[in-house]
């Protein structure tokens, strides 16, 4: 069952995410690039395009996008994250882009403003998903498309799925859930959004559990229940997951499944 946002879930979010600011660097870009670039190719954007990046955090997405587009609007709900954003923006010489403060489910933005909605690597923190696709549909124009990149889990395994969301919610306190591909599909379609591509991405790029946990700034006892987590994994979490001991660093390695999906809004009458 999604979760109901409320002021305290959205304030543990913000805290988490400002805390963790400073951390996010090209190592976190790194990890999730082929689902950016799997995006990138699903939302053919063009140069008449208004953007809305939802939970920009650094703004990775958002200006990897910029230069298609005429325009782009990143949201986020952490102040620190969108600080990064705009240090980014400045080094990179892009201007174009407009930062502003919302949760995912509470765009300030009118009705049908924006061509196209992306949002990557940041859903399974939101504590009411549904909310989020509503609103993802509400300021969408007819026509226009909604592009998702966020870890995933394997449909119909609830063993798999229950372990994966037990490590990301110790690792980080403000993770909600990673859904499955098939739960991603019918909330697009029960927000009016009808879904033309969805894949599932078994993860090409692995992530050592080291950086992985210095990257959330998780130390101490919550570090090392992540660590048994991993030890005690299910077999068919390891291989859902790559799970594996580097023998040179003795590091663990694991590459989170993803799903990438695209969703258009129907124009009146099609």
């Amino acid at each position: 069952m999604t979760m109901k946002p409320t002021s305290d879930t959205v304030a543990a979010a913000r805290e988490q995410f400002d805390r963790q600011a400073a951390r996010y660097n090209e190592c976190w870009a790194s990890w999730s690039d082929e689902t950016l670039r799997r995006m990138l190719d699903l939302a053919n954007p063009g140069t008449d395009m208004a953007v809305l990046d939802v939970a920009t955090g650094a703004g990775f997405t958002a200006l990897a996008f910029a230069p298609h587009v005429l325009s782009v609007v990143g949201t986020d709900v952490s102040t620190g994250m969108l600080e990064q954003a705009r240090r980014r923006a400045e080094a990179e010489g892009v201007d174009n882009v407009e930062w502003v403060e919302a949760p995912a489910n509470a765009q300030p933005f009118p009705d049908g403003s924006f061509d196209l909605v992306t949002c990557r690597i940041a859903p399974h923190h939101f504590p009411d998903v549904s909310a989020f696709v509503r609103e993802v549909a509400r300021v969408l124009r007819p026509g226009g498309v909604f592009v998702l990149g966020d870890t995933t889990v394997p449909d119909g395994d609830s063993v798999v799925a229950d372990w994966q969301n037990a490590v990301e919610k110790e690792r980080d306190p403000s993770h909600g859930r990673n859904l499955p591909p098939s739960e991603w599909h019918y909330l697009c379609e029960a927000a009016g959004l009808a879904v033309t591509e969805l894949d599932c991405m078994g993860g090409a790029i692995e992530i050592g559990l080291n950086d992985w946990l210095e990257t959330a700034g998780c130390a101490g006892e919550p570090a090392e229940r992540v660590r048994r987590l991993f030890a005690d994994a299910p077999e068919a979490a390891r291989a859902a997951f790559r799970i594996r001991t580097d023998d040179a660093t003795g590091d663990t390695r694991f590459a989170w499944q993803r799903v990438v999906l695209r969703a258009a809004k129907p124009i009146a009458g099609d």
